[in-house]
């Protein structure tokens, strides 16, 4: 467990400056786009993340649980194979991808109405080859428990394309700015999937005859690929149908496509902080598992308690960061989003929206799980489950409650599709209902907290600056709300500091011995 706690927090280090990276990246494009052209833009990359679900989801999730489980039994020759043949089935996809769309481009027409986007998205096209080498490549490095390598090269990409995007911002090219920002994704994409390949052969990775390993790898991936898809799809009929039914109730079509574009481009990245932290239990957690099953319901489990009681820490590490984080987003969203935005009807999105961390979060580590230990089925109909409800909530709501309507949607599909996993994880005896007793308690703390944060920004923003303001009154909110957890003793803090403090002594014992 100890290397367990390790391995999540160097993870964690660079999820944090690689996501800060990207953020900031976002900020800027967000500024020099504009909510009209970014809210476009959105559109374009939401059909272009379809195709890059399509390629690079299922299939690295696969590998990595295999290399994972064969290398708890030191079967190099089986992981080299699983490897190779995951290489060769997304080469083939993403090939025939761009080879049907650059012949015949007219196909996007039918999901996108404008020829930038359509031009957007051919620019992104080598991308997705690129991706689909180093999605699996950095499976197989997953799976051996290399998060060093994996850590560094999504950092790597994100300053790359930083880079880029200055580069190509300031060079006359004929482009518009959305193209760009395209041109500079698949740039960064190409040189990352160059650096993963060197590192997975530095590693000692290597090619081998993938006979019998395909139908396999096909086979296990494909309900984990068709999760992923349909929620890339969602996303993409999102951005559709969004903008059509507020210009059916009022707006404009530049008014609708910015306010998806306020949602969509700002104020969704910030909800998605937490889940920085939750990705890298998600990372450091899938080949723990997997070394342990990687069929659960096939009865090959090696240790069913030390099992159950790593998903039991992981759901309630999840809970503990979703409350950490939830107080400071529901008082201060506004001023928030006008510091970073310049856009204070982010920050009312980002105030009421904020509830959405918790069950995005325990949605995102219960995915994770199910996954690993080969629940991938079960996670396919719990999401068909979530996202009919999304799709009435954006249907029929956005006529009485406007754009609100996405946030009441995506509310409803997390949080019954994080219910139906948990109780999926209950019904195979690995993990019980005392986490519940964990959001409760959490909940309540988060009332007067959030009245905390609000009412410190209003008194301080009176006499000083907004960032000042905005730092102080954050920092003060979530140090009251890491006090008042420890004080009720929220998922057993005290025990855990106690337990560490004895073996921090225990340990400087042993050395004076």
């Amino acid at each position: 467990m100890r290397k367990f706690f390790k391995a999540v927090a160097f993870v964690t280090v660079f999820s944090v400056l690689t996501r800060a990276i990207g953020f900031f990246l976002r900020i800027y494009l967000s500024r020099v786009m504009g909510p009209e052209v970014l809210g476009s833009y959105q559109v374009s990359t939401s059909i272009f993340s379809v195709l890059m679900t399509l390629v690079c989801s299922g299939l690295p999730l696969v590998v990595s649980r295999n290399v994972a489980f064969y290398n708890a039994e030191n079967n190099k020759q089986m992981q080299h194979k699983n490897i190779t043949a995951g290489l060769i089935v997304s080469l083939v996809i993403s090939g025939i991808v761009c080879v049907v769309l650059y012949a015949c481009p007219g196909i996007l027409n039918l999901f996108v109405h404008s020829q930038e986007s359509v031009d957007i998205i051919l620019i992104l096209l080598p991308a997705l080859v690129a991706s689909a080498i180093y999605a699996v490549l950095r499976g197989g490095l997953w799976g051996k428990k290399c998060f060093f390598s994996i850590s560094f090269a999504e950092f790597f990409e994100q300053v790359v394309r930083i880079i880029f995007c200055l580069i190509l911002f300031n060079i006359p090219l004929g482009l518009s700015v959305g193209q760009k920002t395209a041109l500079s994704l698949t740039l960064s994409c190409v040189v990352s999937c160059i650096l993963v390949a060197v590192l997975y052969f530095v590693f000692g990775g290597r090619f081998a005859s993938p006979k019998q390993s395909f139908k396999p790898i096909v086979k296990t991936s494909t309900p984990i690929t068709l999760v992923r898809t349909i929620s890339a799809v969602v996303g993409s009929v999102i951005a559709v149908i969004i903008p059509i039914k507020l210009m059916q109730y009022g707006y404009s079509q530049t008014q609708a496509l910015a306010q998806y574009g306020i949602l969509m481009g700002m104020t969704m990245p910030i909800l998605m902080v937490p889940n920085t932290f939750i990705s890298s239990i998600a990372v450091a957690l899938v080949p723990e598992i997997s070394e342990h099953t990687n069929n659960i319901d096939a009865g090959n489990v090696k240790n069913q308690t030390e099992l159950a009681g790593k998903i039991t820490m992981a759901i309630k590490t999840t809970i503990l960061i979703s409350f950490a984080l939830m107080p400071a987003f529901i008082s201060l969203g506004k001023p928030a989003c006008e510091f970073l935005f310049g856009n204070s009807e982010a920050g009312i999105y980002l105030s009421i929206g904020a509830v959405l961390m918790l069950p995005m979060g325990l949605n995102q580590i219960c995915t994770s799980m199910l996954n690993a230990l080969g629940l991938e089925l079960k996670g396919l109909a719990h999401y068909a489950v979530g996202a009919v409800l999304l799709f009435a909530c954006i249907w029929f709501l956005p006529k009485y409650v406007g754009t609100y309507a996405l946030i009441i949607g995506l509310a409803l599909m997390h949080t019954t599709t994080a219910i139906l996993s948990l109780k999926m994880l209950k019904k195979r005896n690995l993990i019980n209902w005392s986490f519940l007793q964990t959001i409760g308690v959490c909940g309540l703390i988060c009332v007067p907290t959030s009245m905390l944060g609000y009412l410190v920004y209003s008194l301080l923003i009176k006499f000083m600056g907004l960032f000042v303001s905005l730092a102080i009154s954050a920092i003060l909110c979530f140090i009251f709300n890491i006090l008042l957890m420890f004080i009720f003793d929220i998922a057993s803090i005290k025990g855990f500091v106690a337990k560490f403090r004895f073996k921090k002594k225990k340990s400087k014992a042993l050395a004076k011995v």
